[in-house]
Formats: C-alpha cells, structure tokens, sequence
C-alpha cells in the first residue's frame, strides 16, 4: 500500500506537540497517525524516525509531549500486528523512559499499551516484563506522585494490576521487599478509582505467595494495617463527579483484599466483630458483609476459635438493636427502621455461614452455643411456660421473629442440627400450645363466647418456625428420606409423635381467629397458623409425616375457609394463597398420589362453584378463587377452562330472559378471556380448547330463538368480545373451521340469493334484509370472527360476506363496519380474488355507496337553500344511520391507512367536507334551519366526521390491532399527519363561521393528540398557535374535555423539546393566556393539574420575554390554591412559588 508522505502526517505530530493547541486537537492529530499506521500507510520505523527530535530533545516539554504522543498512538493500534523486533525496540524504549521523570506519563502510557497487548498480534517478553517491573519499582514512586497527577497516579495501578494479572511468573522471583513496595504503594491513596485498582493489586499479590515461608505470612501484619484504613469504606464524592469507581465497588474490592489470604483472620475477625458495635449503620452493614465472606474464606480451623465472639456480637445485634440507635445517622425514623431490617437481615445471613463453615472435631460447638445460650433458654422457657400469649407490644413481636429467626436458620442447616432442636424444645412448645387452647376453651365457655384471652402465639410461632425448617431439611434429603424414618429419636419420629396434635390445634385458630385475637395482632396469628398447614402439606411425598387422611383433612380446612369464611378477608386470601402453594408443590415433586387428593378435594371443589346458584359467595370471589387454583399447574388451569365454559354455555342457554343473567355471563367472559386465556396461551396449551369453545359457542346461536334471547338478555356484547379472544388464538386452520361453520349457521338462518351474491357487489335494493334483532345479532357474531383472523387464514365465500357487511354498514350496524375495516386492512386468503385489483375495485364500489347515502338529503338541502324543500324524510333515526355509516366509514378507513393504501386520502376528504358543513349551513336562512332544532342534520355530521378521525388515529381494543393480527405499516401515523397538516391548517385559515372552526379544531385536535410526539414538534412552529386557540375555545363545552387534555399535553411534550420550546418563544402571551385559562378548568382536575405544570416549565424561559406575564400567571395560580383538589393545590403553590422568585 503507497505510504503517505510525510507533508500530510507530520503537521498532526506538530500539533500534538503544540501544547498550546486544544484537547480535542491533540486528541484529533492522534487519532489520525494511528489511523495512517492501522492502515499501513505508515509505519511505526517512518514514524520514529521523523519524531526522534520529539523524543530525544532536551526540552522536557517537548519531549514529554512527543514520548506521550508515541505511547497514545501505540495504544491505538492494540490489533495490529507487530513483528519481535518491533516489540523489543519499543520496549527497550519505553522502560529506559521510566527513569525520565519529566516524561514520566508517556512512558506509562507506553508500558501499559505495551503490557495489554495480545499474543496474536505481537505481545511483549517475559524477560521485558520483568525488566519493565524492576525499572518501574525503581524509578516510580508511587506515594510521591503530585496530587494534581491523578492521571499517572491511576497509569501507575493499572501497569500494576495488569502484570499481576497477565503476568504472574514476572513477579513470583522477585524478593518480599519489592513485592511489599508494591502493596505500600496504596497507603494515603485517596482517588476512588486508584483505590480500587490498588485493593485488587494487593489481592492478587498476597494470593501469590500462599506458602507459609511466602509474602502474605511474612507482610500479613503490616499489609492489613494499610488496608484496615479504609474500612468501612466512606465515600465523600457527589453524585456529579466524573467517577468510574462507585463506594459499592470499593467496598467489594476492599472486602476482596481482606479475603485473598487466611493470614489476615487474625487481625481481620477482631476489627470487623469490633465495628459491629458502631453506631454506624454503614459501618455495621459492611462489618457484617465482609465477616459473611471471610468465614467461608479463612476456613473451619482457624474460625473456630472465634465461634464463641461470633455467637455474641450476632446475637447482640439481632436481638438488641435498637431503632434509636441508628435514628441518630438516619435522616429519618423511617429511614433508621429500614436500615435496622437490613443490618437484622444481614446478621442472620452471616449466622447462618458461620453455623454452616465454621466446623470442627465437636460438630456441637455452635449449637450448643446457641442452644444453651442462657437468654435464648431463657426466651424459649418464659414461651413456653405462658398460658396465654406473650405479645404485648411490637417490640414483643420483633423478638419473637428474631428468636424464631434464629432457631429456624440453626435447624435449617442439617438434619442433626434439625434433629437437636426439635428434641430441646419443639415437644414443649407444643404442649404449651395445647395448653393455652384448653385455657381458651375454657374462657370461652365462662364467657359464653368472647374473651380477652388469646392462644400463646409465641408457641405456635417457634413451633410452625421449626416445623418450616423440617421441611426445608426433607426438600434437600428426601431422596434417602428412608434413613431419617428409621433413625433413632430423628427430627422426622419427633413430629410425627406430636402430628395430629399440631393439627389439631392449627385447625382451631379457623374457629377462634375472629372472636378472641386481639385486633391489633390478628393478621399474625392467622397468618402463622395458615404457614403451618400450607407447611405440613407440602413436605416432599417421600418424608410427608402427613398420611393420606390427615392431608385430605388439611386441605378440607383450607377448602371450609374458602367457601364458608370469605368474610373474613385476611383468612381468606391466605388459604386461597397456601392452597395455590400447595398444588404448585404436587407438580414440582411429581406427587402423584397427592394430585388425586389434590384434583378431588381443593380443585372440584373450589371450581364447582363457578357452577353454582346455590352459594352466597360473590361471584368475583368465586372467580378469583377458581383462577388461583388454576395457577398451580396446567391440568388445573384446564379444568377451570372448562367450569368456565359449561357456565357460561348454561347461562346463554337460560330462557328466562333474567337480567342479571348478562351481567353474571360478562364476568365469566372477562375472567375466562382476561386470566384464563392468556394463562394457557403462555402455558402452550390454548388452542385446541380455544376452537372447541369457540364452535360451542357458535352452536348456541345456530337458530332464531336462541338469537333472540342473547339479544334480549344483553348478551351479545360479552359474546362478541369472548369470541374474539377465542378466535384470536387460534391458527389459521382451526380460524379456518370457525368460519365455515359460522357461515353455514348465517347461511340457515338468513334467505339469501348465494350465487348473486358470490359474483359481484349487490345493490341495495336487491339485497334488503329485515336487519331485525335476530339477523343483527348473527351478523354481529360473524363480524367478531372476522375480525380477528390471522391474514393466511383460507376464508370461504368472502363476496357473501362482503355484500352481507356492505348492507348492514348501509343501514347503520357498526359491527359489519368493523368487519370490512379488518377485511380490507388484511386483505383476507380468498381463492375468490387472484389479484388486489379486484377487491380494490369492490372497495370503491363500497365507498361510493356509502358517500351516496351520507350525501342524499344533505346534497338536495345545500344546492337548494332557498327552495321549500320537504325534510320529513330526514328523520332522526336517518341521521343517527348517517352518523354510524361516517363512523363506519372511518373504521374503513383506519384499516386502509395502518397498511398504508392510499384510497384513506378518498375516505379522509369525504370526512373534511362534512366537518365544514356548517360552513354551507351558515348561509341558510334561520327559518330553514329551525327544523332541525339546535341540532341539525349537518351540525351532527360535522361533529361525527371530526370524530371519526380521531377512530382513524387512535389505537383500539375493538378491532385492527396487534392483538387481533392486522397490518400495521411502521410510521402510518406520522405520514398521515404530515399530509393533512397542511390542508386542515388551510381549511382553517379560510374558515370564517365559529361552528365549522370548532368542527376543524376537533378533527385536527385528533389528529395532533394521536400522531407522534417528534413529528408534532417538527411542526410546532405551524399548528402551536392552532393548538392554543383550540385548547381556549373547545375549553367552554365540556364534551371536549379528553381532547382538551390531550392537546394540553401535545402542548407540555413542547415544552420539553427545545424546538418546540423555540415555537413558544415567539407566542408566549398568547401560550400563557391559554394555559392561565386553563387553570380553572371546572370539568377535569388533570387539566387544571398539567396547566400548572406547564406554566412552571414556562418560568425557566428568557426573563425579559416572561416578566410581562407575570402577574397574570400570579392571579391564576392564587386562585388555584382555592381548588378543591389537593393535586392542583400542590402544584399552585409551586407554581406561585417560581413565578414569585424573580421578582
């Protein structure tokens, strides 16, 4: 490749060296040398060559200057290939520059490019590694580095960090006095990325030299003293600082150097046990972390002898920290309880390492610290020795859970230490239980009834906290489960001896909860007696000490709550809760003989209410309950599925006509369709039960009667929405088989002419269905099929169909609209059309008869205003058909735009000369007009056209969506906006009469509110002052209000963009004007709420544009401290606040 001459490449040397150029100069001319000898346009010879005045000159800022440039531009071409010669001359180079103090940074720019090259490319030797360490360890020190030379200071750790961890060997030979140079190096560090770099340096060094006779036994003492420094870790920058290294990844890196040899625990274990005292919550977080980690790291051997200081200064800060001991560092008691939790919640993690690593000849030993500590015996005894229960304040129960804590992590840890607990207290507590139940018995017999007394919670809350630990223990032996059943006096034999006691006694807290818990404690008690249920249920199947009838009996209580006790809200939920548990257990473990219990006695009959009449359950409940149990495993999910379906068939099939029987079949379809669906959808097993619900349903309304009793019932909106939810998830073949069938059913119950209607588009007049309620209701049923096919879904007969829509779109009926909208945006799999042509062209036939029924009377009245003409014929059910068949007409038209055909322009047109009717209405006489009331004809065809481009640009549920598989055309919105921009903003700038300029304000309200933000602020300087005259007057009606919230918050995402901020520059009374206005909006808080808001956004404008404005914005935002609202209160206050602060 030409080599470029040195005329184009030297001027970029020059520069660099130029110290008075730039930063991003310098950064420029390296950038393009290292490009040039990427490119092999120049090579590294040529470049030393010309620089070797740079290099060598006496003038240390020259030549400082110049081996830096080197050193940059070498690091730049890390994945060129360099040859052995190269290598050796640039590192012979480099490492004599180390002595050279004045070009010190150059040199380590140098070293470190060299140090992070790979071994494909050209790397450096061994032989000059160690030379390169020797020569740095000489010449560089690193303690004496300026404080303004942070740079090198961080060159110098990352040479460091990066030869430990490439290069080991380099290291190993050198003797302990260089290598504890290297550690020393840190001590007075304070540079947060430094630190970091340097708590890894003296990892990595001390685990180097594990030996005995090695580095990390030798320097332990003094190499920790340095690091002891900076623990805890405290970090003092702000949150702006330019910093890579966070106080969380100092702290880990420190935590890791106290970790990186077991020569440390003995001056490590003293200082962290000693800074659990602090008053610090940081302090005790991090003492606690870095105790977790080095109990696993240092070892059984050498952590036994602190078991006992462990034990201690644990126990003290689990059971006797205090909130206000913490409050004094907190900002806040909020904040001092939460940090409590997380100090609480680290100790017992750290507990349960140290009961779990730290072993020894005596496996005993921290059990029996723990067990026969005397305020733990202590505890446990007063427990249980109470008659009644222990908790008297919160303070009690945070205890209670700590002792319980402790006792669950110290049996949870083995199936010895499960066994020692259970045989030192689980019999006792127990008893006691028993104990205080036959005393609450007896109160409650004295008292007929009620009584002040309470079962001892703190026996029942230890003994279902073992209980739990048992299981936990089962979960991880119960593949050799058999041993643990044959062992003598095993945790498993403890339990089952005491089995039908405990649940006994659990059950009768079902009986007793609600007369006698105190109010304040209820939710404790009921919760811990449905754990220890939902515990014994779920033990593995092999070392379950539940037999078979005890199981069932567990589960008919839990099952008695969720039928009988639904009342009680808190006990309700939680059985719900323990019972989903309970059956997700059965199929993680493969528990086939549960599952039968299970499917007999929770799922039949928790489903079986979705059947029944007969309950005074609320339907919701029951629904819920139903779903929940369904959660836990697809078989259940499936036979919920199906209780579903035979009630929801069962009540379509009613005759009766009840009215209640509509509401009661919609919540079935929305639990059905809403949870149960997309539960089995995610599970992969829908579809087969999607298609045979689905032609369940279409058999239910396969005659007339059945048609006119959904009707009459009002069931056929939940039918609708449930058979397109069904048809949705189905394939293309099992959509194809629904429609078939759903057209032979239209086909039997409507006399058409078939063979007319197959081959081209009907007139109406040779096709005129009685549109009764029945044929209304079927077609309706047809079009929620239709709608939501997949586009290769094969549909028969399309031609009949399309003319079947075509007339009821004629005589108003929206569903048949929403049909063809979907037929037209898919463009449907239809045999009948080979090309698009030709259903484009049955498209323009369909739009020409719905423009010559829209304009039939309204042509006639606008030619001839003067004439007598009879409008007897425009009755209000033609205008309200009209107004439907311009609404259909939308729909027709959002499905054309979302796959981008061009026809939308004919629809969009048509729409806009109905919004300004009322400017042709205008000129007819006020006698002509009185008979259509204040309300005419055209006046509400202007109001549907401005709203059906609001159906053509927003997203919807019904129909044409993602969910329902339609096209959508990427950027569709933005397009349509950017085209009719112009022609609404010339409509509207020719508009002289208030009612056709309110109708255009609507319309292109819509459109503004519904497109993309970014491509409504590319337009901000032509429809700003369009949008705050829209927001002043469609302010004084309140049917406009979503639209005047919408444009209000076009009118906020301006205000967030420095574009649109420019366009509001330049009208900044007219926008304030608007927006104080605005503020005392009486028809929706939101609106009050976000005009506020965008006046504070408007107080950071210029000063000199805003201060005119000022006390108007002062008057409105006074006013607003009156709201009703607290929101708009809140927000006037700041808003007062800001506009007051530049006075």
């Amino acid at each position: 490749m030409a080599r470029v001459p040195p005329g184009d490449w030297v001027p970029h040397v020059e520069a660099y060296v130029d110290v008075s150029r730039s930063a991003a100069q310098h950064s420029a001319s390296v950038d393009a040398l290292a490009a040039l000898v990427n490119k092999d346009k120049l090579t590294l010879f040529d470049l030393v060559s010309k620089m070797d005045m740079y290099l060598t000159t006496t003038d240390h800022i020259v030549r400082s200057r110049g081996i830096l440039l080197l050193g940059e531009i070498l690091s730049r071409i890390s994945f060129k290939w360099l040859d052995v010669n190269t290598i050796a001359t640039l590192s012979d180079f480099f490492i004599s520059r180390l002595s050279d103090w004045q070009a010190i940074r150059g040199a380590l720019v140098g070293c470190l490019a060299l140090l992070q090259r790979k071994q494909g490319v050209g790397c450096i030797a061994i032989a000059d590694v160690k030379r390169l360490v020797e020569s740095f360890l000489q010449n560089v020190l690193v303690q004496s580095l300026a404080a303004a030379e942070r740079k090198v200071d961080l060159l110098c750790f990352q040479i460091l960090s990066c030869i430990l961890d490439r290069y080991p060997e380099a290291v190993k030979t050198m003797d302990g006095e260089q290598l504890y140079g290297i550690c020393e190096a840190i001590d007075e560090e304070k540079d947060p990325e430094c630190l970091k770099l340097s708590f890894h340096v003296v990892e990595v060094v001390m685990k180097l030299f594990p030996d005995p006779s090695g580095l990390a036994a030798q320097f332990a003492s003094d190499v920790f003293e340095i690091l002891s420094k900076y623990f805890p870790v405290y970090f003092t920058h702000g949150v702006g600082d330019d910093l890579d290294a966070t106080r969380d990844d100092l702290s880990r890196a420190l935590m890791h150097a106290f970790c990186s040899t077991q020569y440390f625990e003995p001056f490590a274990i003293p200082l962290l046990l000693d800074k659990l005292s602090s008053s610090l919550p940081l302090a005790k977080l991090d003492s606690l972390k870095y105790l977790d980690n080095c109990i696993r790291f240092y070892g059984a051997d050498r952590m036994v002898g602190h078991a006992s200081a462990i034990w201690y200064k644990l126990k003290e800060v689990i059971f006797n920290l205090s909130p206000d001991q913490i409050l004094l560092t907190s900002a806040s008691p909020k904040d001092a309880e939460k940090n409590k939790n997380q100090i609480v919640s680290e100790a017992l993690n750290c507990l349960k390492t140290a009961i779990m690593y730290i072993d020894s000849s005596d496996k005993d030993i921290f059990i029996n610290l723990i067990l026969l500590d005397e305020d733990i015996v202590n505890k446990i005894r007063s427990i249980s020795s109470a008659e009644k229960s222990v908790l008297g304040s919160l303070e009690d129960l945070a205890q209670l859970h700590a002792l319980g804590s402790v006792i669950s992590i110290l049996a949870e840890s083995s199936t010895y230490f499960c066994t020692r607990v259970l045989q030192e207290h689980f019999t006792h507590l127990v008893d006691a239980l028993g104990a205080s139940a036959d005393y609450e018995s007896r109160q409650l017999d004295t008292c007929n009834g009620s009584s002040s007394a309470s079962m001892n919670y703190g026996a029942l809350y230890l003994s279902v906290q073992m209980l739990s630990s048992c299981r936990e223990v089962a979960l991880v032996s119960y593949e050799d489960c058999s041993s643990v059943k044959l062992a003598k006096e095993s945790w498993w034999l403890i339990l089952d001896k005491k089995l039908d006691q405990l649940i006994h006694l659990l059950g009768s807290f079902f009986t007793t909860a609600s007369q006698s818990m105190p109010p304040m404690f209820r939710q404790e008690y009921i919760s811990c007696a449905v754990k220890g249920l939902l515990t014994l249920a779920t033990f593995p199947e092999q070392c379950s000490p539940l037999p078979s009838n005890a199981y069932e009996d567990t589960l008919l209580m839990l099952v008695s709550v969720i039928i009988s006790k639904f009342e009680n809200v808190d006990l309700w939920r939680l059985s719900l809760k323990a019972l989903t548990s309970i059956g997700s257990s059965i199929a993680k473990f493969c528990a086939s003989q549960k599952e039968v219990v299970y499917c007999s006695t929770v799922v039949d009959k928790i489903v079986s209410l979705i059947e029944s009449y007969d309950t005074s359950m609320p339907l919701s409940l029951r629904l819920e309950a139903s779903y929940e149990v369904g959660t836990a495993g697809l078989n259940y999910m499936l036979r919920v599925a199906t209780s579903l379906e035979v009630a929801i068939i069962a009540n379509i099939s009613e005759a009766n006509g009840r009215i209640e029987c509509a509401e009661h079949v919609a919540h079935l379809f929305e639990c059905y369709s809403s949870q149960v669906l997309p539960w089995l959808l995610s599970s992969g097993a829908v579809n087969e039960h999607a298609l045979g619900f689905a032609l369940r349903l279409l058999d239910e309304i396969k005659d007339s009667t059945a048609l006119d009793r959904i009707s009459s019932q009002g069931l056929l909106d939940s039918l609708m929405t449930g058979m397109k939810l069904l048809v949705a998830v189905c394939t293309e073949g099992q959509q194809s088989l629904i429609v078939q069938k759903a057209y032979s059913i239209v086909c039997s119950v409507l006399s058409l002419p078939l063979k007319l209607m197959s081959h081209r588009l009907l007139a109406v007049d040779e096709l005129v269905p009685s549109h009764s309620v029945q044929e209304t209701a079927l077609i309706s049923m047809l079009s929620s099929i239709i709608v939501v096919l997949r586009p290769q879904t094969p549909v028969p007969n399309m031609m009949v169909m399309i003319n079947l829509f075509t007339v009821f779109l004629l005589n108003g009926k929206m569903p048949a609209a929403y049909a063809l909208a979907s037929i037209f945006n898919k463009y449907l799999h239809n045999p009948e059309f080979q090309h698009e042509k030709q259903l484009d062209k049955i498209l323009e036939d369909i739009l020409e008869r719905c423009f010559s029924t829209v304009l039939a009377n309204n042509c006639s009245k606008i030619s001839h205003p003067s004439d007598d003409v009879n409008f007897s014929d425009d009755s209000s059910g033609n205008r309200l058909a009209k107004i439907d068949i311009l609404s259909g007409l939308a729909w027709i038209g959002k499905g054309l735009l979302m796959r981008g055909d061009e026809k939308v322009k004919d629809i969009s047109m048509f729409l806009l000369r109905f919004v300004c009717s009322d400017e042709i209405l205008s000129s007819i006489p006020s006698h002509q007009e009185e008979p259509y009331g204040g309300d005419s004809s055209d006046t509400s065809l202007a109001t549907s056209a401005a709203s059906a481009f609001h159906v053509m640009m927003s997203d919807s549920e019904i129909c044409l969506n993602k969910r329902f598989h339609a096209r959508i055309k990427p950027l569709y919105k933005q397009r349509f906006f950017s085209i009719l921009t112009p022609i609404f903003l010339s409509k509207i700038k020719e508009t002289t009469a208030i009612t056709t300029k309110l109708a255009l304000y609507r319309a292109f309200g819509h459109i503004i509110s519904n497109a993309p933000v970014p491509a409504v602020i590319t337009e901000a300087h032509q429809i700003l002052l369009v949008v705050v005259d829209s927001l002043t007057k469609l302010s004084l009606k309140i049917q406009d209000k979503d639209l005047v919230y919408s444009l209000l918050l076009v009118l906020s995402g301006m205000l967030m963009d420095e574009k649109g901020k420019e366009s509001i520059l330049d009208n900044i009374p007219i926008t304030i004007g608007a927006l104080t206005q605005l503020v005392s909006y009486p028809h929706m808080m939101v609106v009050r709420e976000t005009a506020l808001q965008c006046l504070v956004a408007i107080s950071t404008f210029p000063y000199t544009k805003i201060y005119p404005m000022r006390l108007k914005v002062l008057q409105a935002a006074i006013k607003a401290l009156d709201d009703k609202k607290r929101a708009v209160r809140r927000e006037a206050i700041r808003c007062r606040q800001t506009w007051q602060s530049f006075a």
